[in-house]
């Protein structure tokens, strides 16, 4: 998080909400907010007396892309499930590692490849389907559309995050109703950034 100058803040005119009203808006606690801040999820900055600013597109643009408020809640003594399909071997062993570390109510699935992925969700639901695409473009692209058709005909798995550094990259159109959502972020998954990440999902999912 930096700090900007007065005429920094006026010249991109872009409105921007406290802490505390971040954190009323996306229902989430104040660590979790500032843990998203740290960790780049929301975009904030300080004043130079000390406050911290957060940008309401970045909130906005948060709470949007999760769709959290149209997820169904659940009770607290359910561990959130998520099934993560990594790549990348020293990404996964990190992973595996760091997330015992997270204290965070995850019951977590480790794949290797979507196929195992889809296949097990067959027959289990997850709340969270983490998915980390390396591939070529068109490759990625393909996948999307194999997810975009199974989330539409299987609704188990609640909600689909693509880590993928093709930019622009979006998800095929699809007439199907689903209360499932697919939403790709432009940037390499890191182990920081997606504990900043599930934190907020679960705090949503139990606000």
């Amino acid at each position: 998080m930096t700090e900007i100058t007065k005429s920094e803040k006026n010249s991109a005119n872009a409105e921007f909400l406290t802490s505390s009203q971040a954190a009323k808006r996306l229902g989430l606690s104040m660590a979790t907010i500032q843990k998203l801040v740290d960790n780049h999820v929301l975009q904030a900055w300080k004043t130079f007396g000390g406050h911290r600013r957060i940008s309401l597109a970045s909130v906005m643009n948060y709470q949007s892309a999760n769709n959290f408020l149209e997820l169904p809640r659940q009770s607290a003594d359910r561990p959130v499930k998520v099934m993560l399909v990594i790549e990348s071997p020293d990404l996964m062993a990190r992973l595996k590692k760091d997330m015992g570390q997270w204290h965070l109510p995850l019951q977590a699935v480790f794949q290797e490849s979507l196929t195992e992925a889809l296949l097990e969700l067959l027959n289990d639901k997850h709340d969270l389907l983490v998915l980390q695409l390396m591939g070529e473009r068109k490759q990625q692209e393909k996948v999307l559309e194999i997810l975009q058709k199974f989330m539409s005909s299987r609704h188990t798995v609640a909600h689909t995050l693509i880590m993928s550094q093709e930019p622009d990259l979006v998800p095929p159109l699809s007439t199907a109703t689903s209360p499932a959502s697919i939403q790709v972020i432009h940037k390499e998954l890191s182990p920081l950034w997606l504990s900043a990440y599930l934190s907020g999902f679960v705090a949503q999912r139990r606000a």
